[in-house]
């Protein structure tokens, strides 16, 4: 079904779209160059032209975009024979779909206690979002259903991945490192023996504009503050059996970033390159599934899990993320562990299995 026509029958020069390709009629003479001729460009701005293939024959000049128009943006169609004047047709995409479809998937951490020095939070959503707004329907609210001021760190440049799908959240590490002024004078966000919610509003819009199909919450209680690196001798490795694709499995003590996890932790055998497979984490993120893509050989392995792997917390496994600033300043040498301004080599933890 055609979008949009457009015709110049002065010069008999027709500029038509079918909802796949721009058709060009109403020329006479030869083209031997197509694109130095016809151009399709967003607006009426001074943009390059949309990306395509051309032919041209018996008449007949066709543009197809390599891309789709988009829904709701205004199109400029310019064909221009030399010495000519140029005839200019405008054209809409599809009509914007306005329909609410975007959810919020989870929020990660997904344990129904926390830590009170909680690190960050992982909001998965359904489908891109738009950028530059999570800060107006994003809340963190107390037991009476009060929002806590200033409790996370609203950054302007918003932390997604590069879909636009994950944001992450940051609570205020002013609030949470011991000894900042922040931490002093207002405390920390989260409140040991609390209960507390992250509240989303569905007003938040998705990459069309459109607000979410509901609003979305997750209530935790805080428990103990954490400020103790994960020690990975207390992982526990299932190893699987040899000729299977059966699924490596490594549990934790406690739960573990669940973002870092897809990225941080691997498998390696016979001193090769990482294992090629795919990662589940569940339990709480106390869990941590890789299946292969193809069959474990017999041998050993190792799981190799990168330093910079942390627990809610924001604690590594080589160093914790806060430590009192008294103690430090008695000559705790832990303190030097805590300042993530200095140059730290990538260092990675290795954990042998057999495979039987």
């Amino acid at each position: 079904m055609a979008l949009a026509a457009a015709n110049a029958t002065a010069q008999q020069i027709s500029i038509q779209y079918d909802g796949a390709d721009f058709h060009v009629t109403g020329w006479t003479v030869p083209i031997p160059d197509p694109e130095g001729v016809f151009a399709v460009y967003v607006g009426t701005g001074n943009v390059p032209p949309l990306l395509g293939s051309y032919s041209a024959g018996r008449g007949l000049l066709v543009f197809h975009p390599r891309f789709p128009l988009a829904p709701g943006v205004h199109y400029r169609a310019v064909f221009q024979l030399h010495g000519e004047n140029p005839v200019v047709a405008f054209f809409d995409g599809p009509p914007q779909d306005t329909t609410p479809s975007t959810r919020v998937q989870q929020i990660y951490p997904t344990a129904n206690v926390l830590p009170a020095n909680e690190l960050k939070l992982y909001v998965y959503l359904s489908a891109p979002m738009s950028s530059g707004e999570a800060w107006e329907h994003i809340r963190l609210l107390d037991e009476s259903g009060k929002p806590v001021p200033m409790a996370f760190l609203e950054l302007d440049q918003e932390l997604w991945d590069p879909d636009n799908q994950r944001l992450t959240v940051l609570f205020d590490p002013g609030r949470i490192k011991r000894g900042l002024a922040p931490a002093n004078e207002i405390g920390p966000p989260l409140v040991e023996g609390k209960k507390f919610t992250i509240a989303i509003d569905g007003g938040w819009h998705d990459a069309r504009g459109v607000p979410l199909v509901e609003g979305f919450a997750k209530t935790f209680s805080v428990g103990p503050a954490d400020r103790v690196s994960p020690d990975t001798k207390q992982w526990k490795i299932t190893p699987p059996k040899a000729g299977t694709s059966d699924a490596l499995i490594v549990e934790f003590p406690e739960p573990m970033d669940y973002a870092l996890l897809q990225r941080l932790l691997g498998v390696q055998c016979s001193d090769a390159e990482a294992l090629a497979g795919d990662v589940n984490v569940d339990r709480e993120e106390k869990e941590w599934r890789f299946t292969p893509h193809q069959a474990w050989n017999a041998g050993t392995c190792n799981v190799v899990a990168d330093a910079r792997l942390e627990d809610l917390a924001g604690n590594h496994l080589d160093r914790v993320f806060d430590v009192d600033i008294q103690t430090a300043a008695r000559g705790d040498l832990n303190f030097l562990n805590a300042d993530e301004s200095r140059d730290v080599e990538t260092k990675t933890f290795t954990l042998p299995f057999e495979v039987r």
